[in-house]
């Protein structure tokens, strides 16, 4: 369970308990996947994203899980008030980001994702959320 990519946009000194509340949320996510076990799984073509999975006093955290079991946390501040819409595309985007930096032949399964593509995009895509530009598709 150890993260493959863990970003902070925040204050740097906030990087420990982000990574935290990381660890904190996958027993949300087993909670909600023996769910989908029991009822027989999500319906082919639904996309996995879980919605707010941890409600904390400053933060709330969302859940996206991939068709390869790959864990999306996102860690949005209490006050954010963007809907499920444009949080789900949040995360469909940064997985497809992520699909393609783990398609690279050179990268390593399990090992940190390490891909200047990606942290470009990434931060483009922090910068716009947080200008209150990033659409939905």
């Amino acid at each position: 369970n150890q993260p493959l990519l863990l970003r902070c946009y925040a204050d740097e000194a906030e990087h420990i308990r982000f990574n935290h509340v990381c660890h904190c949320s996958i027993d949300a996510f087993e909670e909600r996947e023996q769910t989908l076990r029991v009822g027989g799984g999500a319906p082919k073509g639904t996309d996995m994203f879980l919605g707010l999975i941890m409600s904390m006093v400053e933060y709330k955290v969302f859940g996206y899980l991939t068709c390869t079991g790959v864990r999306v946390v996102v860690v949005l501040d209490d006050a954010d008030t963007k809907d499920d819409t444009v949080i789900r595309s949040f995360c469909a985007k940064l997985h497809g980001l992520f699909v393609d930096a783990v398609s690279n032949p050179f990268y390593v399964a399990g090992q940190e994702v390490k891909s200047s593509k990606l942290e470009k995009e990434l931060s483009i895509m922090v910068r716009l959320w947080n200008n209150d530009s990033f659409m939905s598709r």
